[in-house]
């Protein structure tokens, strides 16, 4: 059994919906990992995360909005250690409490999620030292979301790669 934590970067790629544009921006994400380990090769990971984006939404060349997505994620991923310090890890991810939201005029706007509940996740990563690995992973959405902008509605496709740091106690 082993027990840690992971900070990473995350990009987040949107396709925009017809009618306006959206440009994606850096964003962080925060786990709480907790794996269970069976002959030194295999491990079923869980962990609990938090991905926080922002993206730039524009109708036309005018003024936009920045749009600010939190999502709670629940990875459950299938890790194979067998390939030295390089593990493989793959699974389906549960996205609960996902918003995006603007303000306009002082008042908070509803933007639409931009996860859809159920997404996979697939990830590679190399232990540097015995408590410290680097990990690199994509997630993408299982379909597509409704969006709302400015009068606007229209769905979008986004997916999420992250790079960071996992420290296991």
């Amino acid at each position: 059994m082993e027990m840690g934590i992971s900070l990473a970067a995350a990009y987040m790629g949107v396709s925009a919906p017809e009618g306006f544009s959206l440009a994606p921006r850096l964003g962080f994400r925060g786990a709480l990992v907790m794996s269970l380990c069976w002959q030194e090769r295999y491990a079923l990971q869980l962990e609990l995360g938090y991905v926080f984006n922002k993206i730039r939404a524009e109708v036309s060349e005018e003024a936009g909005h920045d749009v600010r997505s939190g999502v709670m994620e629940i990875p459950l991923l299938f890790s194979f250690r067998g390939l030295g310090p390089v593990h493989l890890d793959i699974g389906p991810v549960l996205s609960l409490a996902g918003t995006g939201r603007y303000d306009a005029g002082g008042e908070r706007i509803e933007f639409g999620r931009l996860r859809t509940t159920v997404g996979c996740a697939a990830g590679l990563g190399v232990r540097l030292s015995r408590h410290l690995a680097a990990d690199a992973r994509f997630i993408g959405n299982m379909g597509r979301t409704l969006n709302y902008y400015e009068g606007v509605e229209g769905s979008a496709y986004a997916y999420w790669a992250t790079l960071g740091l996992r420290y296991m106690f």
